[in-house]
């Protein structure tokens, strides 16, 4: 806890909040309660907490900075638009220069979800353009002299046609009846405002817009009763219903126009909105009994002020024996214990977000667990930046300060050093010195230790300018137990690997060990083993295992020489498998008794339920909590499904070797139509940065009258590196009249394109059938298209087609072909 705030001071605001409300957290006495803090920057640190009580478990990150310290600065920032996302992470990494670096940055204000993706809910400032603004908004607000504070911010608006005016509403906001808005063009491309009206663009005008400003252009076009309006890069779009259509009726092409935005506060900087103010002047917010979700726990995000400090605060929710996430009260209540006196709550739940530049860091970082399981994209960031030069190193530090090596084992020491404004700067190794206590090993030239042949203890020691950094170390004779970190030998004949190994003492703590300190050996004729634990794959297609020992204690891993299909995931248990959604609800399990099952002994059950009062893209997650690797450089990625018909979309998520994350698609959106069982895979590019691990796969939907509930099945996710047996499906990829056309006239032929990956189709196997009548239908096998000639007469309305097929492996089309098209006359 703070320093200063005593069981004393905890229970009288706890008694003082008992009042109001009736869950609490536990002062100091009744949980437990640590934190880690470290200096990022000039009057700048971070902090990591975790609180444990009877009623909870909280997971805390705080930044903090002192207002007016040099080279510091807070501001905000967003996509570049009012109406767009991008992550924290993105918008902190656009400020990152050999100038300019974010310390720490946490997400913004709420958003809207819908085709307007990204508007914030309240006003919105960005290097003192008006991005969005609304007559009242509770802000974090930052000066153009830097001073920061909370408010409530009020917006009054107008725009002038000589002696007439009219209020504006707000600036980039939906238009409502008898409302004028002010677009710029940093809203979408359209005003989008639906529901007729009238538009009027105005040029001639200094952008961007800001506030307490009078601005003054020239009437360049109108558009009268219409739904929306392209807003220009060089002017704005002055856009009203009912009577404030009336008062832009009155215009004409060239008149002169003024308009000014005015906020109760001068020279606003920055402004980032929140939804309930959680402190005032150190006293709890009358706000918060307001608030619908006050008493119910959420991952937070708030920013507050204490003193001359900004403070950045999240905690992480809604993941079980990690974090539990905060009431409102409870919130409040801890940023009271923190010494702030100000605090505004900003966008919670999935959008909970920090990066943080740690120590040893060049840029800022994800610190916080997202309950999404990922960082989401938000509207608006808020940022501490570090302006300071880059200077001389001042602080070598190692990035470990204790090794457990085993005898005779090298190991590198990997150090860096800081400048006076906590930089991470270069440091050459010859630059370091270093010194080692006796019996413990020796140093070379290039800086690597190798381990002495018999236990002890010791220590290495390196300085640089005046600075040291010591790593305490102990070499040990014995470990534990054993693992082989390669997951998967996949070899072609002739080729080579290391084996890399790690070992671990009785305490389950690492040991560093060299491959060349294991002994090596191979089981299955498969390939040979040399002392520095490299594997070199012998020259028949044979699976077997690679086996490492010390002492009595040993380790294997499966290896395979010719490139086989991999099972990465057979989904037979659910132990490395979690579920998790978006704007539905989800749950999984092995399958049981007489479910479906492809191959093996079960499959996973994904259960879901996109049919809830939440508006966005709904999406079902099968999140693999330790991501699965495929060894070497698989041709493609693919799995069973067992669909339900329910037409979404199924993708899933890879990370490459430089730690990119790539979306796959397993099917188009819409395409996961079928019911039963298909294969469906998902080609990975040849030029990929090998090799990938599988972290997730799921379902999506995004058009709203297409959500459903419904359960579908998993099972082998699986990669393949050569062409195997063929277990594709034919699908239909074209269709002429396309699916649900309507046609004022009748075709003189109906064409359906299809595709076979495997051995192509059959086509003794293709029916046709046109108004469930079986007719004749020609197969061409270059073109792929399947043609059938109209030389009768098809009546008035609506006519079905349906087409049955399989391939020459036997795999039908799947799901049945079967569509619709009319003809009006």
């Amino acid at each position: 806890m703070k320093k200063g705030f005593t069981a004393k001071k905890a229970l009288c605001l706890l008694l003082a909040f008992t009042l109001l409300f009736s869950t609490m957290l536990y002062a100091d006495g009744e949980g437990a309660y640590s934190e880690s803090s470290q200096q990022i920057g000039p009057g700048t640190h971070y902090k990591k907490a975790a609180w444990v009580t009877p009623k909870g478990i909280f997971s805390i990150n705080m930044v903090e900075t002192l207002i007016g310290t040099e080279y510091i600065k807070v501001e905000a920032s967003d996509s570049g638009k009012a109406v767009g996302t991008e992550t924290v992470s993105k918008q902190a990494q656009k400020k990152y220069s050999d100038d300019t670096r974010v310390l720490g940055a946490v997400n913004g204000d709420f958003f809207y979800t819908n085709e307007l993706r990204g508007l914030t809910s309240g006003t919105s400032i960005i290097d003192g353009e008006i991005k969005t603004a609304l007559p009242e908004s509770t802000i974090f607000g930052v000066s153009d002299q830097g001073n920061c504070f909370i408010d409530l911010l009020m917006m009054e608006g107008s725009a002038q046609f000589k002696d007439i005016s009219y209020s504006i509403a707000g600036v980039n906001r939906v238009r409502w009846d008898n409302q004028l808005i002010l677009y710029t063009p940093a809203f979408a491309g359209l005003t989008n405002t639906k529901g007729n009206g009238t538009e009027v663009v105005v040029k001639g005008i200094e952008l961007p817009i800001k506030g307490n400003q009078e601005y003054k252009g020239y009437v360049h076009t109108i558009y009268k009763d219409v739904k929306d309006a392209q807003i220009p890069e060089d002017g704005i779009v002055l856009s009203g219903q009912g009577m404030a259509a009336e008062f832009l009726n009155s215009l004409k092409e060239g008149d002169e126009v003024s308009f000014s935005i005015n906020f109760n506060r001068n020279n606003i900087k920055y402004a980032v909105s929140g939804n309930t103010r959680l402190l005032k002047g150190g006293q709890l917010s009358e706000e918060i009994v307001k608030a619908s979700d006050a008493k119910v726990r959420h991952p937070r995000t708030a920013i507050g002020i204490k003193g001359g400090s900004v403070v950045m605060v999240t905690v992480d929710g809604r993941q079980k024996n990690f974090s539990d996430g905060m009431t409102l009260y409870e919130f409040a209540e801890y940023l009271f214990s923190q010494g702030i006196e100000n605090a505004i709550n900003l966008d919670g739940g999935g959008s909970t977000s920090m990066v943080v530049r740690t120590q040893g860091h060049f840029e800022p970082a994800l610190v916080n667990s997202p309950s999404d399981g990922r960082e989401r994209s938000i509207s608006n960031s808020i940022q501490i930046l570090s302006y300071a030069p880059k200077s001389k190193p001042m602080h070598v530090r190692f990035n470990q300060d204790t090794l457990k090596i085993y005898k005779n084992s090298t190991f590198t020491p990997s150090a860096y050093a800081l400048d006076q404004y906590f930089n991470r700067v270069d440091i050459q190794a010859d630059a370091i010195k270093y010194t080692l206590s006796k019996g413990i090993g020796k140093m070379n030239e290039n800086g690597m230790f190798t381990a002495a042949s018999k236990a002890g203890k010791g220590f290495i020691e390196g300085s640089s300018g005046g600075t040291k950094s010591r790593i305490e170390v102990q070499v040990h004779d014995k470990v534990a137990s054993l693992k082989i970190t390669n997951d998967y030998v996949s070899l072609d004949p002739g080729q080579k690997v290391q084996l890399e190994v790690k070992a671990y003492d009785e305490n389950g703590q690492q040991i560093v060990i060299s491959p060349s300190a294991v002994n090596w050996s191979v089981s299955g004729e498969i390939g040979t083993m040399d002392k520095a634990g490299v594997f070199t794959a012998g020259k028949n297609k044979k699976e077997g295992k690679i086996i490492g020992k010390v002492d009595k204690v040993a380790a294997d891993v499966q290896a395979r020489v010719g490139n086989t299909p991999i099972v990465l995931e057979s989904f037979e248990k659910t132990d490395n498998i979690e579920i998790s959604s978006i704007r539905a609800e989800a749950s999984g399990k092995t399958t049981v008794d007489k479910e479906p099952v492809k191959q093996g002994k079960g499959a996973l059950k994904l259960a879901y339920n996109m049919v809830i009062e939440q508006t966005g893209t709904a999406a079902a997650y099968v999140n693999l909590k330790n991501p699965v690797k495929a060894p070497g450089k698989p041709l493609e990625i693919g799995l069973w499904a067992y669909g339900d018909g329910g037409a979404h979309w199924l993708r899933g998520v890879y990370t490459n070797s430089a730690g990119e994350k790539k979306l796959v698609n397993f099917t188009n959106q819409g395409g996961f139509n079928w019911k039963g069982w298909k294969y469906v895979y998902a080609e990975i590019p040849k030029d990929e940065k090998f090799p990938i691990a599988l972290e997730q796969i799921y379902i999506a939907e995004p058009l709203e009258e297409n959500k459903t509930a419904g359960a579908v099945y998993f099972d082998n996710l699986t990669a393949l590196y050569e062409p195997g047996p063929d277990i594709y499906n034919p699908e239909a990829v074209e269709l002429n009249p396309a699916a649900g056309a309507k046609l004022e006239a009748q075709p003189s032929e109906i064409t359906i394109k299809v595709k076979d990956k495997g051995e192509g189709i059959d086509p003794k196997s293709i029916r046709f059938l046109l108004n469930n009548v079986q007719v004749k239908a020609v197969y061409n096998p270059e073109t792929g298209m399947i043609t059938h000639t109209i030389d009768y007469k098809l009546y008035k309305g609506e006519h079905n087609i349906r087409l049955f097929l399989k391939d020459k492996a036997g795999n039908s089309i799947n799901p049945e072909l079967k569509y619709t098209f009319t003809i009006d006359q």
